[in-house]
C-alpha cells in the first residue's frame, strides 16, 4: 500500500474556508446588491429630483448614482461568474469615496445632513458590498473615513440646519444596517474557517484509523507467508529434526532470517520502500561478512507491497546464501522494474519468480548465479 501526506492542512483548511465562505456569501451579496439598488433608485434617485434646489449642480448627484449602480454592477457579475472581485475593489472603493466626497461638496449649505445629502447615508452600502469578503474591520474603517470626511465638508460649508443629536441618529440608523452585513460577513467566515477545521480533523483521524487497519491486515498477511516457511523451520531445530551443522539447514536459515529483515523494513516509513527493503538484506548480508556492491539507476513507478516481496525474492535468497562477493542493480526505464542480483550463492539456493506480472531469467556460471527479475507497471 502507498500511502501519500495531504497538502499543508492549515493551507488547506484556509483555501477550503474561502471557498465556503465565498459559497455562503453569494446569498448575501445579491441580497446586498438588491438592497443598494433599490435604495438608489427606489429612494434617492426620487429624492434628488425633488430636491433640485438644494445642489449646485444636479449632475453631480446622478454621477454618483451611477457610479454606485456601475460599482454594484460589477460586483454583480463577479459573483455572477463565481470569480472574486479581486484587487478591482481597491479602486472601486476609491472611487465611491471621492463621488461621494463630489456629492457632498455639491450640496448646498443649510442642506447637508437633511433630505438632499442622500448621499451621506446611500455610500454605505456600496462600501458594504466590495468589502464583504473582508469582514467587518475594512467595511468599519471605510465608513470612519466617510464620515470624518463628510463631517469635514459640512463643517467648512457652515450654515447647516442639522443638530449634533439629529446627525449622530441619522449614522446610527444608516450604519447600523451596514455594519450589521460586514459582522455577519465577519462570523460566517470564522464558522466556516472553524467548521473546515473540524472537518479536517475528523479526516485525519479516519484516514489514521484506516491506515493502522491497513498495516495491521498487511503484517498478519506477512506474517502468515512467514509461518508457512519460517515456523516449521524453527519447529525442526527446537525438536531436533533438523541440524544447525548442516549446510542446507543453515541456508534455510540465513534465507528466512533474511526474509524476516525484509518484513521489519517494509513497516517502516522510507521515501522510497524497495531500496529501503534491499538495503536491510544487504546489511544483514555484510554482517556476515559478504562483501556487497550495490547500484541503483532510472526512474521507478512506485511497486505495490506484494509485488516487492516477489521482485527481491531472488535477490534476499542470494544475499543471505552468498560465500563472500554480491552485487545487486536496481533499474527502472520505461514503466518497467529490474532487480538483478550476482552473487556466489549456491543456485538451489535462489528461487526463480514467475507470474503474470513479473519474469525471471538466470544464468549459471561455475560458482556464480546472476538472477534478474523484472516488473512492469499497468498503464
Amino acid at each position: 500500500m502507498s500511502l501519500t501526506d495531504p497538502a499543508d492542512p492549515d493551507a488547506s483548511a484556509g483555501v477550503d474556508a474561502d471557498l465556503i465562505v465565498a459559497k455562503f456569501l453569494q446569498g448575501l451579496h445579491w441580497a446586498t446588491a438588491a438592497t443598494t439598488l433599490g435604495v438608489l433608485f427606489g429612494l434617492q434617485v426620487p429624492v434628488v429630483l425633488g430636491h433640485r434646489d438644494g445642489y449646485s449642480s444636479v449632475a453631480a448627484q446622478f454621477l454618483a448614482i451611477g457610479v454606485f449602480t456601475a460599482v454594484t454592477l460589477v460586483v454583480v457579475v463577479a459573483v455572477r461568474r463565481g470569480r472574486p472581485v479581486g484587487w478591482w475593489r481597491w479602486p472601486m472603493l476609491a472611487l465611491v469615496l471621492l463621488v461621494s466626497v463630489l456629492a457632498t461638496a455639491t450640496v448646498l449649505p443649510g442642506h447637508h445632513f437633511g433630505p438632499p445629502h442622500w448621499s451621506y447615508g446611500t455610500v454605505g452600502w456600496p462600501l458594504a458590498l466590495l468589502t464583504l469578503e473582508r469582514g467587518i474591520g475594512p467595511l468599519a474603517g471605510l465608513l470612519g473615513t466617510h464620515y470624518a470626511a463628510t463631517a469635514i465638508q459640512a463643517a467648512v460649508a457652515g450654515q447647516s440646519t442639522a443638530t449634533l443629536a439629529g446627525v449622530v441618529g441619522e449614522t446610527v440608523v444608516t450604519a447600523s444596517f451596514q455594519v450589521a452585513i460586514g459582522v455577519f460577513a465577519t462570523v460566517q467566515r470564522r464558522i466556516a474557517s472553524a467548521a473546515v477545521r473540524a472537518a479536517r480533523e475528523e479526516e485525519r483521524v479516519h484516514t489514521a484509523e484506516a491506515v493502522a487497519a491497513q498495516l495491521h491486515a498487511d503484517r498478519r498477511a506477512r506474517y502468515a507467508e512467514l509461518a508457512s516457511t519460517t515456523a516449521p523451520l524453527l519447529a525442526g531445530l527446537a525438536s531436533g529434526a533438523l541440524d544447525p551443522a548442516h549446510e542446507e539447514v543453515r541456508r534455510a536459515c540465513a534465507v528466512e532470517a533474511a526474509r524476516m529483515r525484509r518484513l521489519f523494513a517494509e513497516g517502516a516509513e522510507a521515501p522510497d520502500p524497495l531500496l529501503h527493503e534491499l538495503r536491510a538484506c544487504i546489511d544483514l548480508a555484510e554482517r556476515n561478512g559478504v562483501s556487497v556492491q550495490f547500484a541503483q539507476r532510472g526512474e521507478r513507478p512506485p511497486v505495490p507491497g506484494a509485488v516487492r516481496r516477489l521482485l527481491t525474492e531472488p535477490a534476499v535468497a542470494a544475499l543471505a546464501t552468498a560465500r563472500s562477493t554480491a552485487r545487486v542493480t536496481v533499474v527502472g526505464t520505461g514503466g518497467t522494474v529490474t532487480v538483478s542480483v550476482v552473487a556466489d550463492a549456491p543456485p538451489e539456493a535462489v528461487p526463480a519468480v514467475e507470474t503474470t506480472e513479473l519474469t525471471t531469467s538466470t544464468v549459471v556460471s561455475e560458482e556464480r548465479i546472476w538472477v534478474k527479475v523484472t516488473w512492469r507497471a499497468r498503464t
